[in-house]
């Protein structure tokens, strides 16, 4: 345990440590001074001994019992007893009476046992071992005392065998982790594995701290969605993390319930508090580090996919969802339109009043296009002073209206507070096509680029729509 610890203080991101080797389990079963066993599979193979067992069948290391069956120290007329002794570590388990190689004599012990499932589906049995005075009124009342305190102890060294299966889960969330899509399914995969069997936690509500605004991002239970949750001084078993890394200000929130049988245990033994504290906050720096990663490729994503000048969507966005628009449009029987239009007289702005007066209005115009386009449609600098928007679900007509109001819109407005028309004969050229049969997404593109330059050189500030047949018209 000292090793885990230390492994745990001492992580530095994307190093977590190792899960718990047998020797440290050990240690956890050896704070207990009755007999205790774990054991595994349908022969019960051994993998974990305490030293008060150790003591018992007179072996002085574990490792000579690991992986034999526990079948071989009790009685074969009681094997069949002992093979199906167990339940769900839950439920009231019965104490029986079994004896065990004791040397040369058979011992009578009360052995209680229960089974856990580990995160991977592995069966875990845990029995603890009671010896007993050999006369039979005095067996079956020390029976009787022992039974209640069995129950209690079995279940605490399930409780200790979960806690070391927690130790083995938290490392591994990363791992599980890997692949989410968004923040939508990072704390929807998050909290079901925090409430999974592996952890086990209740309540789990996991909150979203993005853009100064706070949410509730997921909960175990709906009832929980707009509950004030109380401190943990009202309940031991409540634990509310910052997910964070670091010093770094915290992306979001866990909150959580512990179980009241493991708080009960956590606070007889501090050593093992103390650890369970230190598996929360490798959980809350998992979390944190998933969800920090999440948002900065999905910005990276975004930014490369923008165009730094404008804000508006860029050639690269263009390129990719042209191709989807155009498959959606074939796969629903939908419409499509694309407009291409350019800037007539922004050399003399550039010329006239600088670059830097030309780059704002450049800006301008982008805020004026998303303003006057639908939110369904796609608004992109296709490059120096040209842009292209796709509008899903448009057609011919609806297209060449939007064209014409378009080029009004742009001879009515004021732009750079009426310095623009003063320094250059501003106006707009605009090409418009829609998606047809036998039309591919980069056809569809040329056409409207080809019916652009015809409107420049027919004498600019004018709408060309490709007709039908291919041929252009006004």
């Amino acid at each position: 345990m000292v090793c885990m610890s230390r492994a745990l203080l001492s992580k530095r991101p994307g190093e977590w440590p190792l899960p718990p080797d047998p020797g440290e389990s050990r240690l956890l079963l050896d704070l207990f001074p009755d007999p205790l066993i774990v054991a595994r599979g349908p022969h019960r193979k051994v993998i974990a001994i305490n030293r008060a067992c150790l003591d018992l069948l007179s072996c002085t290391e574990a490792e000579d019992l690991r992986d034999r069956e526990l079948t071989g120290w009790f009685h074969e007329e009681d094997h069949h007893r002992l093979l199906s002794l167990g339940g769900d570590g839950e439920s009231e388990p019965d104490a029986i009476l079994l004896r065990i190689r004791q040397g040369d004599d058979w011992r009578p012990v009360a052995v209680v046992g229960g089974r856990r499932v580990s995160p991977r589906g592995d069966e875990r049995w845990v029995y603890r071992l009671k010896i007993l005075e050999e006369s039979g009124v005095g067996l079956e009342r020390e029976m009787e005392e022992q039974r209640r305190r069995a129950c209690d102890a079995v279940r605490t060294s399930l409780r200790i065998f979960q806690l070391t299966e927690k130790i083995r889960t938290a490392p591994r969330l990363s791992t599980l982790l890997i692949g989410v899509r968004d923040e939508v399914d990072f704390f929807s995969r998050a909290g079901t594995l925090l409430c999974s069997e592996g952890l086990g936690y209740r309540n789990v509500r996991l909150w979203s701290y993005k853009d100064g605004e706070k949410q509730i991002a997921w909960c175990s239970d709906p009832a929980l969605l707009n509950r004030t949750r109380p401190g943990k001084e009202e309940d031991p078993g409540f634990r509310r993390l910052p997910l964070a890394v670091g010093s770094e200000s915290p992306c979001g929130l866990l909150e959580l319930t512990i179980d009241q049988r493991e708080v009960k245990l956590l606070e007889e033994a501090p050593l093992l508090k103390d650890w369970h504290e230190e598996v929360l906050g490798t959980i809350g720096e998992i979390l944190a580090l998933t969800l920090q990663n999440l948002r900065l490729h999905d910005q990276l994503e975004k930014q490369a996919l923008l165009d730094p000048l404008t804000g508006i969507a860029n050639r690269l966005y263009l390129g990719v969802q042209l191709e989807k628009e155009v498959h959606r449009a074939r796969r629903e029987g939908g419409e499509l339109g694309l407009i291409f239009a350019d800037l007539d007289g922004f050399k003399g702005i550039n010329d006239v009043l600088g670059h830097m007066v030309g780059d704002e209005l450049l800006k301008e115009i982008s805020a004026l296009l998303v303003e006057f386009f639908r939110e369904s449609d796609h608004v992109c600098r296709y490059g120096g002073d040209e842009f292209v928007i796709l509008m899903p679900g448009s057609n011919l007509r609806d297209m060449e209206q939007k064209g014409r109001d378009l080029i009004d819109q742009f001879r009515k407005y004021e732009f750079l507070g009426g310095r623009a028309r003063e320094a250059s004969d501003l106006s707009l050229s605009v090409g418009v096509t829609v998606l047809r049969d036998g039309i591919t997404a980069d056809e569809l593109l040329d056409e409207a680029d080809t019916a652009l330059y015809q409107a420049k050189r027919a004498g600019r500030d004018r709408l060309v729509v490709v007709q039908p047949g291919n041929s252009m018209g006004r």
